[in-house]
């Protein structure tokens, strides 16, 4: 997906909107399991229950099959909250904090930056 978009001129004087933003790139794991079960249902059941199998070293990390980048969660920053606050020297704890426990409004994420589009379908190993 690529995205294009035209920079918004702000008048003289005026502070440029600061965004708190947490995006996700999900890279699939897998693991391939024997289970004994009396049945399918109980055997997918099981497999998906952590504490009855629960990860081995021998999970493997696909990043062949690895969703595009999108965006979980949006705060704005407001002028007054933290204004020497900058990308450069952000922590990453900070950021999280502010973006979770500061009670700022959460954005609505536009579905075409928070959807994983066309890819479920995909998912698989080989």
């Amino acid at each position: 997906m690529k995205l294009g978009f035209l920079p918004i001129p702000l008048e003289e004087g005026q502070l440029v909107p600061r965004y708190i933003i947490e995006r996700q790139y999900l890279v699939p794991i897998y693991e391939h399991l024997l289970v004994e079960a009396p049945s399918f249902e109980a055997a997918c059941c099981e497999a998906l229950d952590d504490h009855v199998q629960p990860w081995g070293d021998d999970a493997q990390i696909d990043f062949d099959n690895a969703h595009s980048t999108t965006i979980a969660q949006a705060v704005e920053l407001p002028e007054t909250l933290e204004p020497e606050l900058c990308a450069e020297t952000a922590d990453r704890y900070v950021l999280s904090d502010f973006l979770y426990c500061s009670d700022l409004d959460p954005l609505p994420i536009p579905p075409e930056f928070g959807e994983i589009s066309g890819q479920e379908e995909d998912i698989g190993f080989s």
